[in-house]
């Protein structure tokens, strides 16, 4: 099995925006590598189950917050990926996205 690591292209280099985002994203990675691993997975799953059980709007932005948490990691780690586990990710974004439509739609 491969390592999700590493990019497919050992020589992948980045340009451009994306070279930008990646230096302006770079400090706040460092602090989030410093944390214990279990810290960020309690702090999304929080965000997603408290959002979802709270509903409407306030609940539509805690899973709101974790969906673009989730958007941002998942373009700083999109040239490495596998093409399954590309899906794997994208398929949890729809998910967050449909808890969030659902919370603007009364019941």
């Amino acid at each position: 099995m491969s390592n999700p690591i590493h990019s497919a292209d050992p020589h992948y280099t980045s340009t451009g925006a994306r070279a930008a985002i990646e230096r302006a994203s770079m400090p706040l990675l460092t602090q989030l590598a410093k944390l214990p691993t279990w810290l960020p997975m309690l702090v999304m799953a929080a965000l997603i189950l408290v959002g979802a059980f709270l509903g409407g709007v306030v609940g539509a932005v805690l899973v709101g917050l974790a969906l673009l948490a989730l958007l941002w990691l998942l373009y700083l780690s999109w040239p490495h990926l596998t093409p399954s586990l590309r899906m794997m990710r994208v398929a949890v974004l729809v998910l967050l996205l449909a808890i969030v439509v659902t919370q603007f739609i009364p019941a």
